[in-house]
Parts: structure tokens; sequence; C-alpha cells
């Protein structure tokens, strides 16, 4: 398994406030999303601990976000082009750095704080499916396209297909996986909340500034 974690977005419903760099429990949205997306490759059985994690957003903002020390080898720092242009052009950027076309990758936003939760549940549910399927979250009924596993040959496909009709920038995600087999994957009622206001992030305990 590797991973792709979009941090690209503008936060407009935080005041231009970047969600990567909010701070839960002492440590960034980003670093907690890196490290679930570490640890759920580390974990994987007779998976590969130097699986790459591809961040994509500000580069030099991510690195400031991750923290000294957090770079390595196998964590990939990429701007999606043009710059915030979307989900969809920011997972094609991380999908660009990535190994190889076999096995499978995590997609997962940088601002769900639940995440180290939700993650292991996805890891669980996509042992059981075939190579070619992945999974997706369903938190309440609603599907998170960036909360999921998808088998990366097919997903690099989808990537290719659209870039070859110039639906990249500023497309819907939903659109974008729509041809790659995902079953949906059922989590606990609020696992998959991503923070979009300051009504969220003080629910994690994070206040606008003043």
């Amino acid at each position: 398994m590797q991973a792709v974690i979009l941090a690209g977005g503008l936060s407009r419903r935080l005041g231009g406030e970047s969600k990567a760099g909010l701070l839960v429990g002492g440590e960034t949205l980003l670093a907690r999303a890196v490290r679930t997306a570490q640890n759920a490759i580390d974990a994987e059985p007779g998976g590969d601990a130097a699986g790459r994690v591809a961040v994509v957003g500000p580069v030099e903002q991510l690195a400031a976000w991750l923290g000294p020390g957090a770079l390595s080898g196998r964590l990939k720092l990429v701007q999606e082009d043009p710059p915030h242009s979307g989900p969809a052009a920011g997972l094609a950027a991380g999908l660009a750095v990535l190994d190889g076309v076999e096995g499978r990758v995590l997609v997962l936003a940088c601002d769900m704080p639940e995440a180290g939760r939700l993650v292991p549940l996805l890891a669980d549910a996509v042992a059981g499916c075939g190579d070619d399927e992945g999974v997706m979250a369903v938190d309440g009924g609603r599907r998170q396209p960036l909360a999921a596993i998808y088998p990366l040959a097919p997903l690099r496909a989808a990537v290719e297909a659209a870039r070859a009709a110039h639906q990249l920038e500023n497309a819907a995600v939903f659109s974008l996986v729509a041809s790659v087999n995902t079953k949906e994957c059922a989590v606990p009622a609020g696992l998959a909340a991503d923070i979009d206001t300051w009504d969220d992030a003080r629910l994690y305990g994070i206040d606008a500034p003043v």
C-alpha cells in the first residue's frame, strides 16, 4: 500500500486559515494524517515499510506543518498543477510521485481528526476485497471519496482518462473514481467527519485565531 494525502484546499470557510496546520492534541492535522497513513502501510501484512506517502499542497508550507525531522525518503511533497485546482487534480499529482501500478493506495483528506480510528477500519475492509477492488468510507449515509483505499492500477487509468479529456482541473472526485470498483465501508457516525468551518473545529478544541 501507498498513500496520497490532500492538503491543497483554500479553506474559504475558515477565512483562509489552513486546515492542514490546525493543531489537535498538540499535533497538526497534516502530521496526524501522515502518521496515520504510515502506520497503515507499516501494518499491512506483507507490506513494504518504505511504501511512499505523497502529500499534495503548497510544498513549503507542507514542510512547516509536518515539522522538523518529519521528511524522509518515503514522504513526497508535491503541488497540484495549477495550484488550488481541486482534489481531483491533487490526487493526480500525488499518484504521479508514487511507485508502480500494483497494489493499493490510501487516499485521505488532511482535515479528518478521527483518521487514526477510521483508516484501520478501511484497511480491515479492503483485506477481504479482490485485487481490483477498493473500499470507501460511508459515514451516516454519506460516501467519502477522500477516505478510501483504491486499487492503484484502475485509479491510475481513471486519472489518465480524465487528463486526456481535460477533466482534472476543478473536477469532482466522485466523477474521477466512478470507474474504479469500490465497495462501501460503513463506519461509526462522525468518524469520517472533516473540518470545514470554525464550528467544526471547535468540536475538537480548535479556536479561531483572534
